[in-house]
Parts: structure tokens; C-alpha cells; sequence
């Protein structure tokens, strides 16, 4: 039986309401181009997009994993909600797609998708589905997406006044913008690690376990690197990781499973 699961912020059981979701982990972004309207906008066609791509191939909400992704979204969500004065704003929400060429993705809204296919590959745990969770949300968080075209934007002609939507196809077709963006972008990605994990953490989700996704990555990293790449390689988040465990352990709280 296919449950169509679109998790939102009212039906979250909040299972956390400990001091572990009291903890305050993220910075506020300052001095960004556009406003958070204007990218959210922008942005959130590629969710849309998404959406209509899984109901056109009947592959839209979750088949095997509702009530762990429920389970696990709901307590990240209450430690996420106290990050930033924005973050407690979101609507923070989940939405479940079954196709095999999705892995999870978030958008600055806080909403975040998740494919099955991609949870029974490589989250087999709730510390690696709660990783990778709380990975996607410090994007949305932190602004990842209008940190980047700020960046962008002032690699390009200041002259030039351009919208979002502009930023967006210059980044497409402008392949020495791209990579002049390859360093922010992969910071990013850092960011979102290191601060996910210990997310994550003051959850209650063990940060040695959760850290397993990264080192499947590793062992399966050939070296190769594309010609821009946006993330790090996989064993240079793992060491960044491992080095930040000792942190992430005591955000734990005590007797938590």
C-alpha cells in the first residue's frame, strides 16, 4: 500500500522537547543580494517541478518508510525551528517521492524532499536518515541558495541589475561562474555536514552511526572529480566529520537511543 506522506509542521508529534532541541547551533546569515521572497520564489519551481515529475510516474509518496521518515523528520524538526529568528518562521515540510534518480534535496523554504529509492540504497539506519535530513535542512537554514547567487552576482558586471531568475540562467550557460563558484558551493557543503551532524545530535541520533552514509561514500569514491564539483570529495567530509565527533557526542543528550 502507497501512502501519499507530505510530513508538514502540524502533523509533527514534536517527540523532542528536551533540552536537546534547545540547543543553538547556526549562525545568521547577514549582507545577502534579493530578499528571502524573491529566491524562495525562484526556487521553488525546481520543487514544483519534482512534485508533477513523481505523480506523472505514479511515484509519489512513501511505500515502506513512512513511519520512520516521519519519525525522524519530526525530531529534527523541533531543534531547527531554533536555529535562526527565520528558521522558527518555515514551514518546514517533507515531501516523499519514490523515483530512483532523486536522492533528497531542500529548498529555502524549508521544504525537503526524499526519495524511497535513495533511503533503501543508503539510509538503512535513523542515523543516517537523520543525517542526511539535517544535512538538507542547515541549507535551508543558513541560506545556502542566496548565499551562492549573492557570490555570483558579484562576480558578474555590477552595472548590470539582474533578477533571481537571471542569476539562475547565467549560472547555467556561464561555465567560468561556475567554477569561480565551486569553493562556495563546496563550503556549503561543509557547512551542512558539520552543523547537520551535530543537528542531528542534540537530537538524540548517535553522530558515530550517523557518519556511516559518509563512509559508504568514501570507500565508493573512484577519485574522479567532474569538471565543476560542487561537493567535496567524499573522504575529505568524512575526515572533517570525524574530526568535529568528539563535539557531536556531548550535544547528545544523556540516555537518549
Amino acid at each position: 500500500m502507497v501512502h501519499r506522506l507530505h510530513i508538514t509542521v502540524g502533523m509533527l508529534l514534536m517527540l523532542v522537547a528536551s533540552a536537546a532541541s534547545s540547543v543553538q547551533l547556526a549562525y545568521e546569515p547577514v549582507g545577502l543580494g534579493w530578499s528571502d521572497d524573491e529566491v524562495e520564489h525562484a526556487s521553488a519551481v525546481q520543487m514544483d517541478a519534482l512534485a508533477e515529475r513523481a505523480e506523472a510516474a505514479h511515484q509519489m509518496g512513501c511505500s515502506a518508510h513512512c513511519a520512520r521518515l516521519q519519525r525522524v523528520f519530526s525530531r529534527l524538526v523541533a531543534g531547527a525551528k531554533l536555529q535562526t529568528t527565520r528558521s522558527a518562521t518555515l514551514g518546514w515540510s517533507l515531501l516523499v517521492v519514490r523515483l530512483p534518480d532523486v536522492q533528497a534535496m531542500a529548498m529555502p523554504n524549508g521544504r525537503l524532499a526524499i526519495s524511497e529509492a535513495f533511503v533503501d540504497r543508503h539510509l538503512q539506519t535513523d542515523e543516517t536518515l537523520a543525517f542526511v535530513l539535517a544535512h538538507e535542512m542547515i541549507h535551508s537554514i543558513l541560506e545556502h541558495e542566496r548565499q551562492a547567487l549573492t557570490f555570483a552576482q558579484l562576480m558578474l558586471p555590477r552595472q548590470i541589475v539582474r533578477s533571481v531568475r537571471d542569476m539562475y540562467v547565467e549560472i547555467d550557460f556561464n561555465l567560468s561562474l561556475l567554477m569561480a563558484m565551486e569553493p562556495v558551493m563546496q563550503q556549503g557543503e561543509y557547512e551542512a555536514d558539520e552543523l547537520g551532524l551535530l543537528l542531528a545530535s542534540a537530537a538524540g541520533f548517535d553522530p558515530d552511526r550517523q557518519i556511516a552514509f559518509i563512509e559508504a561514500q568514501c570507500r565508493a569514491d573512484t577519485g574522479r572529480q567532474p569538471l565543476v564539483a560542487t561537493h567535496p570529495p567524499a573522504c575529505q567530509r568524512l575526515q572533517a566529520l570525524e574530526s568535529l565527533l568528539p563535539l557531536a557526542r556531548r550535544q547528545r543528550p544523556a540516555g537518549m537511543n
